[in-house]
């Protein structure tokens, strides 16, 4: 069985690493993905950024782990906060709300939680799972208006509840720390793209390689205007993306590719004057709808080498309720540094030593779970398996889609070796 690889970012390189000896094409110049990670030379010296917060958050991933044995990685604790009404509260808010000076909202909360534990509502969409994981009460304060601003949508009843969402949205004394009360992150100055940089060793990649067309029934691919046959194929690009280039496929399951949606993303990355806010700060979340951006994080909390003395490396998460596309994006970035001057986060615009806005095509998928079952029955009848965040077209994160590489790789690799004792097993017999 002879596997291709398609997209070098940290799950296709993944899978490459823990299958062994598979060709990885990637369509762009470099490899990573969105784990890129790049430096700025200033007068104040040299910043460092990623495409925002890559956070490796190693419980629940330790096939992907392993595959990062001999990595320099630090372990950091989880250092995360709320801003709500001018306060910070510590994250995560259903832990730290009794910290709300309102005695009536925390006597609210507090007749809610224990109403859920008794009941254990169930859930059928994205929005029931929000309401009756934490309330009434919670949801209005914190988790309806970041989730609106994070998805960019208003009516979170329209999306589904993925498979990370149990691990991800901790209830009520499941787990006072969260999910991600830990992570590890790649020690000095080279920011999350080491990550893929240490996948890639010894790995077979060809950058440059723009798939363009898949045939099924004569499997053959074209890239570069090249010819080339194929045996099994995983991909890692946008699902719709795959399926549309599958030009044999039934128009069937083009249109079924055509319903999924994705939020586009806008991040900004600022290198500023340090200040108190950014003390001792991994990331903050912002739910209030007046502010134009959902989180904010500090690369130089987690790794001061990303940043010159006296000074911090940050970013900007902003919603996509506020843009459709890249222009309408960029006329935020003036709003933006005036609500970080509101918050405290810089003093004013003289604070920004530089800046560069980074937009996204696709940021988080809206899962749906029903069509993307059917489409990947569908590829994986034709031996095609579509991982990661856009190629399963789920919300995850990068330790979760190296995971599921891992697993992956195992699962063909074990019938594959199947394969090959049965076949052997057929030709002792024959004989």
């Amino acid at each position: 069985m002879a596997f291709t690889v398609i997209g070098a970012g940290v799950t296709g390189l993944s899978f490459a690493k823990a299958f062994g000896n598979v060709p990885v094409l990637e369509a762009h110049s470099s490899l990573g993905g969105k784990a890129l990670s790049y430096k700025v030379n200033t007068e104040a010296g040299i910043f460092g950024f990623d495409v925002g917060g890559h956070w490796f958050h190693h419980q629940h991933a330790p096939g992907a782990l392993k595959l990062l044995d001999g990595l320099p990685l630090v372990k950091h604790n989880r250092s995360a906060y709320v801003y709500l009404e001018g306060r910070l509260y510590d994250f995560p808010f259903q832990q730290s709300y009794m910290a709300n000076p309102d005695v009536d909202f925390v006597r609210r909360v507090d007749r809610e939680l224990k109403t859920i534990q008794a009941e254990k509502i169930s859930y059928t969409n994205y929005y029931e799972m929000l309401l009756h994981s934490y309330g009434r009460t919670l949801f209005d304060a914190f988790f309806r208006d970041y989730n609106i601003k994070m998805f960019g949508v208003e009516d979170l009843t329209s999306i589904d509840t993925g498979k990370f969402e149990t691990v991800r949205n901790v209830r009520v004394s499941d787990n006072a720390a969260g999910y991600n009360s830990s992570f590890v992150y790649p020690k000095g100055d080279m920011g999350a793209q080491a990550i893929p940089m240490f996948l890639s060793k010894h790995a077979n990649v060809s950058l440059n390689a723009h798939l363009q067309s898949i045939n099924l029934r004569n499997k053959t691919m074209v890239v570069n205007n090249q010819k080339r046959p194929w045996d099994t194929i995983v991909s890692t690009i946008p699902l719709p993306t795959l399926i549309h280039m599958i030009e044999d496929a039934e128009p069937h399951y083009g249109r079924l590719a055509d319903r999924l949606v994705s939020s586009k993303g806008l991040i900004v990355n600022l290198g500023v004057r340090q200040k108190p806010f950014h003390a001792g700060k991994s990331w903050v979340y912002v739910p209030e709808m007046k502010y134009h951006f959902y989180r904010m994080g500090f690369y130089s909390s987690v790794e001061p080498a990303l940043a010159p003395q006296g000074y911090s490396s940050i970013y900007v998460e902003c919603s996509p309720l506020y843009f459709e596309q890249r222009d309408d994006a960029l006329k935020l970035l003036p709003i933006i540094i005036e609500e970080l001057i509101e918050i405290g986060v810089i003093d004013d615009v003289n604070d920004v030593i530089t800046l560069k806005p980074i937009y996204l095509e696709h940021n988080y998928c809206m899962p749906n779970q029903s069509l993307t079952a059917t489409l990947h029955r569908y590829l994986e009848s034709n031996h095609i398996y579509s991982i990661g965040r856009y190629g399963s077209w789920h919300w995850s994160s990068q330790h979760e889609d190296m995971q599921q590489a891992v697993d992956l790789a195992e699962r063909l690799r074990s019938r594959e070796a199947k394969a090959t004792i049965d076949g052997a097993c057929e030709l002792t017999y024959n004989a």
